[in-house]
């Protein structure tokens, strides 16, 4: 066969991929009704004279257009072909296999089972396409990219959806319980670290909710029949463990004001109690510059930016007592702390944390928020006020605080009872 050349104008572009003498190619030139396909494959042409993909599938009367984000390029060497070659053949295998499951359900037959598609590949692209959608590498994508790395754990990278059924879930669920790590300390020989990194069960309760919601998009994939997580019983599953958020105290604050950082040369003492009285994330507090500071002669100053985990942005109002935390800096728009990843940055709070006298309590870099939150509370601030300085979207994430105030005060009142009931009732 000749080598077909390169369709490098938007008239040979479209004209080249709707010629129907190729195997794979785009149905602009099919006329409406012929073939009776139920799913089929048009090109758009852009202003830039490239083509974009665009899927149609009728089904019951009903047309349903779907643009797919896949673009063919004006083709300037045989690389580009190749590329656009390979996005047309899978665009239009995968019409094929729709428009096979159409033809198959006004027949009354089951759809095809896909079940050779792999559990993590599956899990991975959820969170490749919601990093697509929303930049956000702190929600979805880092919530499927952690499901993956258990299930990997579990099971290897292979396991396929054939293979997952009641018994491989429940063996999951077993594996969270009583083997799975925290995945930055899975590599550790250290037998007393991977007791202590041991994840915990709202974590394991996270887990079994994300698996369930990736099953329930893998049935409407036609990946698996039905979803095994509906016929598991009640205490097979984990329940979250409510009021577990661990944060200080003021008084615990002002030990860490008190005490001297000296587990290195970041800035993890400025930081960790610029979130105590502010609350801002630890992904913020990287991010932040001296440029985010606005001046306000009634109010003092203020911060406003854009938060790295919902890329929403939102402004709170900045105490003089976090602001003089700031290190000098003589670029407005470079990091004002000087931090390291989480994971050490936590190392490194955990034995400052020691150093103040503070036992009993497994502090990380968020626990800081909890306590900027919980404190305010404790002081008489309104939920709504917390809300906004806070920057929660839900009200009801807010309100998790006042239950953890609740709980303790009652933890309060029962070690009364404990310490002189018995004694009253004589």
């Amino acid at each position: 066969m000749a080598k077909v050349g390169l369709f490098n104008t938007k008239e040979a572009l479209l004209e080249g991929y709707c010629d129907l003498g190729r195997p794979y190619h785009l149905d602009n030139n099919m006329k409406k009704g012929k073939g009776g396909r139920r799913v089929y494959l048009l090109g758009r042409v852009l202003k830039s004279g490239n083509i974009s993909l665009v899927r149609y599938a009728c089904n019951d009367g009903k047309r349903k257009r779907e643009t797919l984000g896949v673009v063919l390029k004006i083709e300037t060497d045989y690389n580009i072909k190749r590329e656009n070659e390979k996005k047309l053949r899978l665009q239009v295998t995968a019409c094929d296999e729709l428009n096979t499951d159409l033809e198959r359900k006004e027949a009354n037959f089951k759809p095809r089972i896909k079940s050779k598609v792999k559990l993590s590949d599956f899990i991975k692209k959820v969170g490749d396409d919601a990093l697509k959608l929303t930049g956000n590498r702190h929600s979805i994508y880092a919530t499927m990219n952690s499901l993956a790395k258990h299930v990997e754990a579990y099971a290897g990278s292979d396991v396929t959806f054939k293979e997952v059924d009641l018994d491989w879930v429940m063996g999951f669920i077993r594996y969270l319980k009583y083997d799975a790590l925290n995945v930055n300390f899975t590599r550790t020989e250290d037998t007393e670290r991977r007791r202590a990194y041991r994840i915990g069960q709202n974590t394991q309760n996270r887990l079994i909710r994300n698996l369930n919601y990736i099953l329930k998009k893998a049935v409407k994939a036609k990946y698996i029949s039905s979803n095994p997580m509906n016929d598991l019983d009640a205490e097979d599953k984990v329940p979250a463990k409510a009021g577990t958020r661990e944060y200080l105290t003021d008084d615990e604050v002002r030990k860490l004001m008190n005490t001297p950082f000296t587990h290195g040369r970041y800035n993890i003492k400025e930081a960790f109690l610029f979130s105590c009285y502010t609350g801002l994330r630890f992904s913020d507090l990287k991010q932040l510059k001296m440029s985010d500071f606005k001046p306000d002669k009634k109010n003092g100053r203020y911060l406003e930016i854009e938060m790295v985990k919902t890329k929403k942005r939102f402004k709170i109002e900045i105490p003089d007592v976090a602001f003089d935390l700031l290190p000098d800096t003589e670029d407005d728009e470079a990091p004002v702390f000087f931090l390291p990843k989480n994971d050490y940055a936590n190392q490194a709070l955990r034995r400052w944390v020691e150093d103040a006298g503070i036992t009993g309590k497994r502090i990380s870099f968020h626990c800081a928020r909890h306590s900027a939150a919980t404190i305010l509370y404790s002081q008489g601030v309104a939920l709504q006020v917390i809300q906004k300085q806070l920057g929660h979207v839900k009200a009801s994430t807010t309100e998790i605080y006042s239950k953890l105030l609740d709980d303790a005060q009652k933890e309060a009142s029962d070690m009364m009872d404990k310490l002189f009931g018995k004694e009253a009732k004589k």
